[in-house]
C-alpha cells in the first residue's frame, strides 16, 4: 500500500513555492533597480539627507515638484550631481524683478543674491521662456546653487539623471543628515564648484 501525502500537504508546497517565486522576483527588482539608479551623497546642508538614489524617470519629462539630481554644467566642474525641485517647465516665463527676485509665470520664486558664500560675484538668470526640453531647477534654500543664476541657468533634460529618494539616516556607520555645512565652505573645506 503506497502512502500518499495527504492533500492539506499538496496546497502547503503550492504556497511555499508561490511565496518562493514572489520572494525571488522582489530580489530581481530590487537588483534590477539598483543597477538602474545610483546612488549619490548630499554635498550641500541645504538638505537633511546624507545621500539620494537617482531612479530613471524611464522616458518621462519630469513634472513640477519632482526632485531631482541633475549634473551641473561642465564649466562648474562639479565632483557630485546637484539635488533640486523642478519649479519650472518648457513654455513657462521667466522675469527678473529690480531687486532680483525672480519670477516664472508671474510667481515669485526666490531671489538671486549677488555673491557667493566664497564672495565671488553670481549673476541671475536672464529673462525669457523656459525652450522645450529645459527645466528650471530651485531649492528653497537661500544659499542654494540653482536655475537663479546664470551659471546653472536652465538645465537641459539629458543632465537630469533621474528621480531623487533620500536614502535613510545609518547613524551606525556615521551617514546621519547632511556630511557638511555652511563652515566647510567658510573655511575652504569644498573645492569652489561646489560653494
Amino acid at each position: 500500500m503506497s502512502a500518499e501525502r495527504p492533500i492539506f500537504n499538496r496546497r502547503d508546497d503550492r504556497l511555499r513555492r508561490r511565496k518562493i517565486g514572489l520572494a525571488v522576483m522582489a530580489a530581481l527588482a530590487v537588483l534590477w533597480l539598483a543597477a538602474a539608479s545610483r546612488v549619490h551623497v548630499n554635498a550641500s546642508w541645504s538638505d537633511e539627507a546624507w545621500g539620494y538614489a537617482a531612479f530613471p524617470l524611464f522616458g518621462e519629462a519630469p513634472k513640477i515638484g519632482d526632485r531631482v539630481l541633475f549634473e551641473p554644467p561642465d564649466g562648474i566642474a562639479a565632483r557630485v550631481p546637484y539635488l533640486k525641485t523642478v519649479r519650472g517647465l518648457p513654455g513657462m516665463a521667466v522675469t527678473l524683478g529690480t531687486d532680483r527676485t525672480v519670477f516664472l509665470d508671474g510667481v515669485a520664486v526666490g531671489r538671486a543674491k549677488t555673491h557667493a558664500l566664497d564672495g565671488r560675484p553670481l549673476a541671475a538668470i536672464a529673462p525669457g521662456v523656459i525652450p522645450d526640453g529645459h527645466y528650471f531647477l530651485y531649492a528653497d534654500h537661500p544659499d542654494s546653487h540653482d536655475s537663479r543664476y546664470a551659471e546653472i541657468g536652465l538645465v537641459p533634460r539629458a543632465r537630469i539623471l533621474g528621480r531623487a529618494v533620500a536614502l535613510p539616516d545609518l547613524p551606525w556607520i556615521g551617514l546621519k543628515g547632511p556630511l557638511v555645512g555652511p563652515e566647510d565652505i567658510r573655511r575652504g573645506a569644498l573645492p569652489e564648484a561646489q560653494r
